[in-house]
């Protein structure tokens, strides 16, 4: 690859690789570079690697070395971790609070560089990392020592996690040695004492835990005693349902021997047919009302039994209803005898058909009521009937109404039918219900077996726990409570976001509820379920296709995608496949990578160079939801909680969470820094001018600003000029912040330690030059306030053109106003 040039922030960093030291060049490295415009081919890589180390501002200043004047081909970039560059900077001085935080933030800004040409450049750059065993004894001590100190502060931590994340993947040094090595640095015997007491504090919130998990298990236990003095009431409402079906078979015997007499009766009968046909008409109007009553009776009793499973109420309330309809059936038979009674003066031969006929309609009411076959029956009337024809052949219209008679009597017996299997259907759903109490009853009797055996486990295993919290050491027990520490909030952030959607989907609580999630935790995926749909375990392929269901990110949903993950010889994949009608993909943008006959697809591998080129193609979301997807379909299988089709069935799974660990680990080492939502506001209104000799004031109103997904109806700073001097303006500002309205504190670092009559400020100056005191009441704000008054005071030079005077006078021009606050928020 030819000359190969060697760089480092820092001349002394060449004498820990033996390098000598006369040709070192100073340089400086890009932070950032237009790779557009530039060549991958190699025979220009001499001058892109010049362009990197010789860039223009913004840059880092570096140090070179190179043996040769010819112009090199690749770079080898020194590297020691962030202790023992602090340790070797100041080796024979004595620091100062900013010369740390300077060395700390030239050391960050030099190890992002490195990883960005890294990835750009290839093999043509390297890293080579200088182990904290090139330092002296002493030093290697010191710099143990510095490292326990940047693991107390957040933002320190958070350079350690990124350094020692990107050095993880090149060393095959295991986790047990590095913590082995890490403990054998302390024998303290306070810090023992320390850890035994965390150790004891996790085991007391086991116990509590363990007591909650009881205290559970008694709670189910009543509520299924509960569900089974319900089954019980059932089955004694079924078993009375069960009585009163039979009681009504027994009548509808009694009733039917009854028909069979009238029947015997009709059979004799010889007189006048003419008297009969005039009957029978009035019997046809009287039959058609009663066929309307019966079937609004029947609707009723349909209502009644439909209602007669549910409960002992239910079926108390249908035999009520009954008994209405037997009255209402009664009243019926009541004007049925008076009518009767008006013809008993004719010849006492019509008086006895009337009589038979009463007696007719009276069994037929009763025949309903019980619900009768009458099949039988009415064919003898039929024939009875076809006998008298024979005998009267001139009473035609007689024979005629018979007929009708008999069509009606043969409506009445498929009514009566139908409300037959209605009884049936009614007996059979109770014996659904019953049967579906039993299930229940065996499954909650599963779930208190499974409860206590559970708990028994948990028992068993609290003194193990215990002996391992005693075990513990400091770096992994701290690790321990991060987890949990985390898993605490996701749970918190989850419930708390299930309760504002189930009061209201569109709340405005929720939204900003989602967008502070969505940038505390930007990888977080949720899903309802996940469904192995497919699979394969080959000797040079292995996958997994998965089908989540119900699935949140931020702001977005779905309610259903797949996946694949494949493992091609070792080396792990995503593979997506093209949308189309029937299929969703999750990501925002498709990157084809290759095509079959089915679709074309996707192939992104933070492993080879086409997924790389694949992965750098997509913006930051979609990194973040590819590394979500990845940790919940991990943590779904580490839980056991991933439905399977009978294709995967039989598919071992144990060797897939420790792949897609090492999976979405690469996938965040390539993932982009995601750029932070813009500041936003509806208007800006000037409330106050104050004007002094040497001082100005503006008091703005700042309306409907929205920042990190919080909204802020009115938001109120005071923005100051101090040390005005003739008709000169200053370059002497001032920004100044108060309690908005509702006590709401306009900043994260809130309340200050500055109080007056009007309650609580923060002032900070911020004049050209800032002294010591002004620079740490900036370095005390937390890091997002920094960022917010940063793009608070960018955005308001940018608008401050559109600012509403109302009736106010501003004493200086505006442009005067825009220069002064654009060089206040250089300062952050």
């Amino acid at each position: 690859m030819g000359q190969k040039l060697s760089i480092a922030p820092n001349e002394f960093l060449f004498s820990y690789v033996g390098l000598k030291t006369e040709n070192v060049k100073q340089g400086a490295l890009a932070l950032n570079l237009d790779w557009a415009e530039e060549s991958t081919e190699s025979a220009n890589y001499g001058a892109v690697i010049k362009k990197v180390v010789s860039a223009e501002a913004p840059h880092i200043s570096i140090v070179m070395c190179q043996e040769g004047e010819e112009a090199a081909q690749s770079v080898d970039a020194l590297l020691i971790s962030p202790q023992d560059f602090i340790v070797a900077s100041f080796a024979n001085t004595l620091p100062a609070k900013a010369d740390v935080k300077e060395a700390l933030k030239s050391w960050n800004n030099y190890f992002k560089a490195l990883q960005q040409h890294q990835y750009l450049l290839g093999e043509h750059f390297t890293i080579q990392l200088l182990p904290t065993s090139s330092l002296s004894k002493e030093q290697q001590a010191l710099s143990n020592a510095v490292r326990c100190a940047m693991q107390s502060d957040e933002e320190t931590k958070e350079l350690l996690r990124q350094f020692e994340g990107f050095c993880a993947s090149d060393k095959s040094q295991s986790w047990v040695d590095a913590v082995c090595y890490g403990l054998s640095q302390y024998k303290s015997i306070q810090s023992t004492k320390t850890e035994c007491a965390k150790a004891n504090e996790a085991l007391k919130t086991t116990n509590g835990e363990k007591e909650t998990a009881q205290k559970e298990l008694t709670q189910k236990i009543e509520k299924i005693a509960q569900l089974a003095q319900q089954v019980e009431n059932l089955q004694n409402e079924m078993e009375s349902t069960g009585k009163e079906v039979s009681n009504t078979k027994n009548a509808l015997s009694e009733i039917e021997t009854k028909y069979k007499d009238v029947s015997r009766e009709l059979a004799t009968k010889k007189e006048d047919n003419a008297a009969l046909a005039s009957e029978n008409n009035e019997l046809k109007s009287e039959s058609e009302l009663l066929l309307l009553q019966i079937q609004q009776l029947q609707e009723e009793l349909e209502s009644v039994f439909a209602e007669a499973n549910s409960n002992k109420a239910a079926v108390a309330e249908l035999d009520e209803k009954y008994k209405d309809a037997t009255n209402k059936l009664t009243q019926v038979s009541a004007e049925k005898q008076k009518l009767a009674n008006e013809k008993a003066e004719q010849t006492k031969e019509n008086e006895l058909l009337s009589l038979q006929i009463q007696q007719l309609q009276e069994e037929l009411e009763a025949t309903f009521l019980a619900l009768s076959n009458l099949k039988t029956d009415f064919e003898r009337i039929e024939q009875d009937n076809k006998k008298l024809k024979e005998k009267a052949k001139t009473e035609e219209v007689a024979s005629a109404q018979n007929k009708v008679v008999a069509k009606k009597i043969t409506e009445l017996e498929e009514e009566k039918a139908l409300l037959i299997l209605q009884i049936s259907q009614l007996q059979e759903e109770l014996e659904s219900t019953f049967a579906q109490s039993e299930k229940s009853n065996k499954a909650k009797d599963a779930l208190i077996q499974n409860l206590e055996t559970k708990l028994a486990q948990t028992e068993k295993r609290s003194p193990e726990l215990q002996r391992e919290l005693q075990n513990a050491m400091s770096e992994q027990e701290l690790l321990q409570l991060q987890i949990k520490q985390l898993q605490e909030e996701l749970e918190f952030y989850f419930t708390e976001y299930q309760k504002l959607k189930a009061e209201s989907p569109d709340n405005k609580a929720l939204a900003e509820f989602k967008s502070k999630i969505e940038e505390r935790f930007p990888q977080l995926v949720l899903s309802e379920s996940v469904t192995l749909t497919g699979g394969a375990n080959q000797k040079d392929l292995q996958r997994i296709t998965a089908r989540f269901t119900q699935v949140e990110h931020g702001d977005k949903h779905w309610n259903a995608f797949s996946i694949i993950v494949n493992d091609r010889k070792g080396v792990l994949d995503i593979e997506l496949h093209a949308p189309d009608k029937k299929r969703v993909y999750p990501l925002s943008k498709f990157v084809k990578t290759g095509s079959n006959k089915v679709c074309d697809f996707s192939l992104l591998s933070p492993f080879t160079d086409v997924g790389k080129k694949a992965l750098a193609e997509l913006p930051a979301l979609d990194h973040a939801l590819l590394v979500g997807i990845i940790e919940e379909l991990q943590t779904k299988l580490k839980q056991s909680d991933v439905q399977r089709t009978d294709a995967t069935a039989h598919l071992d799974l144990s060797p897939w969470p420790e792949k897609l660990v090492k999976l979405a680990t690469a996938l965040k080492q390539l993932a982009p820094k995601q750029a932070p939502k813009p500041l936003n506001f509806k208007k800006l209104s000037l409330k106050q001018n104050m004007v002094g000799a040497t001082n100005e004031h503006l008091l703005i109103s700042i309306e409907n600003l929205q920042v990190n997904g919080i909204s802020y109806p009115t938001f109120d700073i005071k923005v100051g000029a101090k040390q005005i001097k003739d008709k000169a303006f200053t370059d002497y500002g001032s920004i100044e912040f108060r309690e908005l309205a509702n006590n709401q504190a306009p900043l994260a670092t809130w309340p200050p330690a500055t109080e007056d009559k009007w309650g609580l400020k923060l002032v900070l100056d911020l004049p050209a030059q800032l002294n010591e005191q002004q620079q740490t009441a900036i370095d005390s704000l937390k890091e997002e306030d920094k960022l917010f008054i940063k793009e608070l005071l960018t955005k308001l030079a940018d608008r401050f053109h559109t600012l509403d005077r109302k009736k106010l006078k501003v004493n200086q021009p505006l442009e005067n106003w825009q220069k002064l606050i654009a060089g206040m928020a250089a300062k952050f």
